[in-house]
This record gives C-alpha cells, structure tokens and sequence, in this order.
C-alpha cells in the first residue's frame, strides 16, 4: 500500500548510532592531538629562527663592542682601560683591556674569531673549524702570560693579576679552565672574584701609571 506525503520514520539500529557516536570521538580526539602536535612544531620552528637570527645579529656586532656593553656594566669599585701598550721581549704589544679592582688586576686578551674552538689547555695550537675550515691559533692563554709579565714589569711591582681569554663570536667546544670564556659569560665571571685582594692605595697607584 503505497502512502503518498507521508513521512516514513525508519527505527534507529542502537549499535550503529553507538558506533557513529565512537567515531565522532574518534576523529575529535586524533583531530585534538594533530592540532597540538602542529602547535608544537610551530613553537619550536619560531625558536629555531629566532636562535640563529639572534646569532646572525650577533655576528654583525663587533667583538670589541661586545666585550666594551658587558664591561660597561661593571660597578663603580671596576676601573677600565682598553689598549695598553706594553714592552714585550720582542717589541712593544698592547692588552686590549686591563680592569683594575679591588678584586685583583685583570688581563682582558680578546679573540675575534668566528667557528668551533677545541684543542687542550696547554696545546700550542687551538683549533679553528667553520664551514668546513680548519685553521689554527696560538694558544691565547700563553699569550695573555706575556702581557701580564710585560704590565708587571712597566708597573714595577708584584700584585695580583687575573688572566681571562675571551671569545667574541665562537663556540667552546672544549673546557680550557676557567680563564677562557664566551663574552656572554663576561659579568659572571666578574662576579665570581669577590675577595678583597688590593688596596686602595695600590689601585690609585696602578691607575696613575696607566694614565701616563
């Protein structure tokens, strides 16, 4: 018998609306777990170009302005002066910074290269690799002893000097003590020297010398 405008309801098989109503979950759980594994990778993809745009900013500044912003931020008790010139056995040199405090006298030498440093702490020769170079330096911190012996001898007096390497634009890749450090590591390192080791009549003395 045939029903002409009439609806025609069909009963509801109760497993099937069970098994719609699981995948529904279903696709709203896989769909919940893409969307923050896609949040992830977008915060993490950020970081990674903000890191080397961070890098390549810094690569655009010079190493002696790099060191001269953490040197400016040093406390009153710190007296800078940048390129000493001193007498060596071969000749005259010059000590990019000499920091007088209370705290001792310390010796800046500055390394401007850029790549991965490795090598050993008592190694002539430090390595230097980037894009795929090799190249060598002189050992810095045997370099940095020269100046402070030709500053003691135009100082003429024994006091307590404090040797630091510093690096600029490169990346340690091996631990050469505690002398040798990034320029991002300056102020800690500052921070670090906190026994009084020098009065202030000698301090005034070095300084006189220095401003000759």
């Amino acid at each position: 018998m045939k029903l002409w405008g009439q609806k025609i309801n069909f009963p509801l098989n109760p497993q099937i609306l069970l098994q719609n109503k699981q995948l529904v979950i279903m696709v709203e759980t896989i769909s919940v777990y893409w969307i923050k594994i896609f949040a992830i990778l977008v915060v993490f993809l950020v970081l990674i170009i903000l890191f080397l745009r961070g890098g390549s900013e810094k690569l655009k500044v010079p190493g002696a302005e790099l060191v001269q912003r953490e040197l400016d931020q040093l406390n009153g008790d710190y007296i800078v002066f940048s390129n000493i010139m001193i007498h060596l056995e071969r000749g005259m040199s010059h000590i990019p910074y000499v920091v007088i405090s209370p705290y001792g006298i310390f010796v800046l030498s500055c390394c401007y290269h850029v790549g991965k440093i490795s090598g050993k702490k008592n190694d002539q020769e430090w390595r230097i690799k980037r894009r795929g170079i090799d190249e060598t330096l002189l050992n810095p911190l045997w370099e940095n002893r020269k100046c402070i012996n030709g500053l003691e001898k135009r100082l003429n007096r024994s006091l307590p000097f404090v040797p630091l390497v510093v690096f600029t634009h490169a990346k340690l890749t091996n631990d050469f003590g505690p002398a040798v450090i990034c320029v991002d590591r300056l102020k800690e390192f500052f921070s670090g020297h906190t026994k009084t080791k020098i009065g202030q009549v000698d301090q005034n003395s070095v300084v006189a010398i220095l401003e000759e």
